[in-house]
């Protein structure tokens, strides 16, 4: 072979690589997770262990502009889920050969964090995803639906773990979800209620309508500009939205506790719309033990009908 064999300066595939060595150097492919923004991008490397089992890595930044620590102390866990939807796409596209122009949609997510092992660091996070691909679902040959479990490993320790289903649909008319345009951007609750420092991180509204009923309730803030949000442009309302709502409604609930999402499961009924307003409610549940954890339902409604279910339990910071 010649010395100038271009093959001899290019990377092995993940696969080729020691199965036992994962890099954290640099970023995957940003098509391949899903995100335009090349600093959006958590997962490093990834191989292929059998039939349907992998091992990826992410890389988890200590001061993310948007999932930033939690009370100075912790990583959000919110790093966890972006985490299991980055890996859910890059392996659908890598080994199942969903087409990467397809649309991608979250069915169902939930997580679990240990708080001992998301402290924050003197370096940013290596975190080891033990994946195994499950109800790989197809139709016409192509998939349509598939499903990650996942253990969270930082180092030795068992970080967490997570199961995602993701469904996967051909490309659509970009104009075809415009319909009438956005909602009104309903103002902001105070930033400092649902645990943001800039309103426009903040995606609870005062609800518009004068007859809304006070408490838990607000419109959803449909904000197509947000960077990280909105990564890219889409007809559907993001899943880490939905997600996002999530916590801050947590957040409000439990107010003036900062709260750390150690918990979560949610199911998404049906993909949400831009062009109708989404109202977002929260239930703090009656407390199971003596923990200093809370549990607090949410749901998203639109056109009146129930499109995202979560349960959410969250320990409570001084």
């Amino acid at each position: 072979m010649s010395l100038t064999d271009p093959t001899l300066t290019m990377p092995l595939p993940p696969d080729a690589r020691d199965e036992a060595d994962l890099h954290f150097v640099r970023t995957a492919p940003r098509h391949l997770v899903d995100r335009s923004a090349v600093a959006e991008v958590l997962i490093t490397d990834w191989r292929r262990l059998g039939p349907d089992t992998f091992r990826l890595g992410a890389q988890w930044p200590r001061g993310h502009h948007f999932y930033a620590p939690i009370a100075g102390a912790w990583y959000d866990p919110l790093l966890a889920a972006e985490s299991l939807r980055q890996a859910s796409v890059l392996v659908g596209q890598t080994y199942y050969g969903v087409p990467a122009e397809h649309h991608f949609t979250i069915a169902e997510l939930e997580f679990e964090v240990v708080p001992g092992a998301i402290l924050l660091g003197t370096r940013p996070a290596e975190v080891r995803l033990e994946v195994a691909a499950t109800d790989v679902r197809r139709r016409h040959g192509t998939p349509t639906a598939l499903t990650l479990e996942a253990d969270l490993l930082r180092g030795g320790d068992f970080a967490g773990a997570g199961r995602l289903t993701l469904h996967a649909t051909p490309p659509r008319d970009p104009a075809a979800g415009e319909g009438g345009g956005y909602p009104p951007l309903p103002d902001p609750v105070p930033p400092a209620i649902v645990g943001r420092l800039d309103e426009r991180d903040v995606v609870l509204g005062v609800p518009a309508s004068a007859g809304a009923r006070r408490g838990l309730v607000w419109d959803l803030r449909i904000d197509p500009g947000h960077p990280v949000l909105f990564d890219h442009p889409t007809d559907e309302i993001p899943g880490m939205v939905l997600v996002e709502a999530a916590r801050q409604a947590v957040q409000a609930a439990c107010a003036p506790y900062r709260v750390l999402p150690v918990e979560l499961r949610s199911a998404f009924h049906f993909p949400l719309t831009l062009s109708a307003p989404c109202h977002i409610s929260a239930t703090r549940l009656p407390a199971q033990d003596a923990s200093e954890d809370a549990a607090v339902r949410v749901t998203a409604w639109q056109s009146g009908r129930l499109a995202f279910d979560s349960l959410v339990v969250a320990s409570l910071c001084d």
